[in-house]
């Protein structure tokens, strides 16, 4: 049983690591608090067992780090999109360029009816 919860623990921080690593960092705590409760529950088993206990231990500790660079990314890091004033104003200008444009083919198609 003790192997069980291991390797269940171990899979669920080995997950809460991959995610934490992706934009989709904010679900790394679920797996990673999950691997953490079944590590405990295998390292506290195996220690009352006298059994070894480094592999609990080791799911543990992935399990602490996945949910510490979580926790770090949704603390520190803030996802903000900037205002680019530059292609705002880029944009402004290729707009009027477009009105100026569609201006100037309208007076020429005036021109081309006046002369037929």
């Amino acid at each position: 049983m003790n192997k069980l919860f291991a390797i269940l623990g171990f899979i669920g921080a080995i997950l809460g690591l991959l995610f934490s690593f992706l934009p989709i960092s904010n679900l790394a705590i679920i797996p990673a608090v999950i691997g953490l409760i079944l590590g405990l529950i295998a390292y506290s088993a195996a220690k009352k067992q006298h059994v070894g206990f480094s592999f609990a231990r080791i799911v543990v500790i992935l399990s602490l780090l996945a949910i510490i660079i979580s926790a770090g990314k949704q603390l520190f890091f803030q996802d903000k999109v900037a205002e680019d004033i530059e292609f705002i104003e880029k944009n402004k200008k290729s707009e009027q360029d477009a009105v100026k444009e569609l201006e100037e083919l309208d007076e020429e198609l005036e021109e081309l009816d006046e002369l037929e």
